[in-house]
This record gives structure tokens, sequence and C-alpha cells, in this order.
């Protein structure tokens, strides 16, 4: 097979110095092709690719510009910038006070003045001796009973079978005292009949009349006048012997609605208590 020979086309020798401008003038001299010549898509990434660099140069440029300015003002830059808030045109700004519900009023008075009263009271009180109940015993302790309310033998002539009160021996010349507030219905201040020296009082319990008498106290020892009013343990008299007696007692009675006896050792435990 014949060989064939290729001979290349002589390349150009480089221009010197001389003609280093013939190119760049022939560039110039030739004509742009316009921007609708070129391709869609090559036109639709050089936009995209010019927004890319743009936002990602602002943001640098702002963020060095916010801390160079807070440098300059010795304010640490911020990290993050919230979105703005504001309030609606139709707020007043009384309206963002809290208000608690609460309301100051004048202090109370320390309690100085009522403690310093205290000891007083107490003093005055401790002066005037214990409390007394409402109602309670001819004496302040339990004495020894003699008789009781029933009936019964007759221990002494003219005296009666059928004992309307209560017989009690604290000792002769004993203080007794009256069982509850009162009146002074009567009172006999001689040895004139069975009773001898004795009171009669009027009280209100529980909306009753009732009434107490106290007999056979000493000659010269009554203690109270008709019509006087009494307090529950004021001294009365003292136990004697006058009248139809064997002995020195208080013979005691209680009177419902001022007339009828009843028991009087019953009627007073109910009351006041065990003596």
């Amino acid at each position: 097979m014949p060989i064939r020979t290729f001979s290349l086309p002589a390349t150009p020798r480089r221009a010197g110095p001389a003609h280093t401008n013939a190119p760049t003038a022939a560039r110039a001299t030739r004509p742009l092709r316009p921007l609708r010549a070129l391709r869609p898509a090559a036109v639709v990434s050089m936009v995209l690719a010019g927004l890319l660099i743009a936002g990602l140069a602002l943001p640098a440029e702002a963020s060095e510009l916010d801390q160079t300015a807070g440098r300059s003002h010795g304010v640490a830059p911020a990290l993050a910038v919230g979105p703005e808030q504001r309030l609606p045109a139709s707020t007043a700004a009384t309206d963002l006070v809290q208000r608690d519900g609460f309301s100051a009023t004048e202090a109370a008075p320390p309690p100085a003045a009522a403690a310093a009263s205290a000891p007083a009271a107490a003093a005055e009180s401790a002066a005037a001796g214990p409390a007394q109940p409402a109602i309670r015993w001819p004496f302040p302790s339990a004495v020894r009973l003699s008789d009781v309310f029933g009936p019964r033998a007759e221990p002494c002539d003219g005296c009666s079978a059928f004992h309307k009160g209560l017989d009690m021996l604290p000792g002769e010349g004993a203080t007794v005292g009256a069982i509850a507030d009162g009146v002074v219905r009567s009172v006999s201040a001689t040895d004139d009949g069975g009773l001898g020296v004795h009171a009669v009082i009027d009280h209100t319990v529980d909306g009753q009349l009732v009434s107490s008498v106290y007999a056979h106290f000493q000659s010269g020892s009554l203690q109270v006048s008709e019509g006087q009013a009494i307090s529950v343990g004021q001294h009365l008299g003292n136990v004697g012997t006058t009248g139809q007696s064997t002995g020195p007692h208080l013979h005691f009675e209680i009177l419902l609605d001022g007339a009828t006896p009843t028991d009087p050792y019953a009627w007073l435990t109910e009351r006041a208590g065990p003596m």
C-alpha cells in the first residue's frame, strides 16, 4: 500500500511587540452580539448567579456595619433582631399597668394599750374575788345534812310531819349566802314563829318565779331588808337555832311559783352541781 504523507499548515509566528495591539484592535472593532441572540438558558443562569451573589454580600456588609457601629458606641452587637412590636392606637398607658387589687389602709394601732390594761383588769378581778356562778349552794363547801325533804316523824312538839325543806349543819354562826340574784320578799328579824329569824328571796330562774327560804338565823345576824336587791352569794345572816329548832342549823326551802315546795337538794344539784 502506498504511504500517504500529510503536511501540517504552517503555524503563524507570534507577532512581536510591534504587533501587540493588532489583535486587540481587531477585537475592539468586532461587533457585539445582541443579548437576545444569547440562549435563554444562559440568560437565566446569569440572572440567578447575580441574585445569589448580591444576597450573600448584603448581609455580610450589614453585619460589619452593625458591629462597627456597636464598637464605636461601646454597645455589644445584637445577636438577633426580633420583629418590631406596636401597640394599638386605642390602648391607653394606664391599661398596661398590672393592678393587684390591694388597697392601702391605715395600719391598726399596736396592741400596747390592750396589753398594758390586761394586768390592771386581772388585778381588779383578783381583788373582786372569784366569779360567782348564777346559782350556788348556801355554803361554799359541802356540809352535813340532818333532815331531807319529805315525810318524817315529828322531831319536836309543833314540828311538821312533812318536811318542806332541807336541814343543813355547817356549824353555829356560819355565814349563809344567797343562792342567786333576787329581791327580798319578806324578813323577820325577831324570833316570833316556827322559822325564827329568817328571810325569803324571790328569783327568776329560766323565766320562772322561784323563792328561797332561809330560817333559824341567830338573833341579830340578819343582814338584809324587805325589797332589797340581792346578788348571788351575798351574806344574808348566820346559822342559829331560833324558832322551832332542836339545834343550830339552816332550814332551807325552794318554793316554785313562790308557793309550792319542791326538793331543794334535787333542784340545787341539777342547777348548781353536787354540794
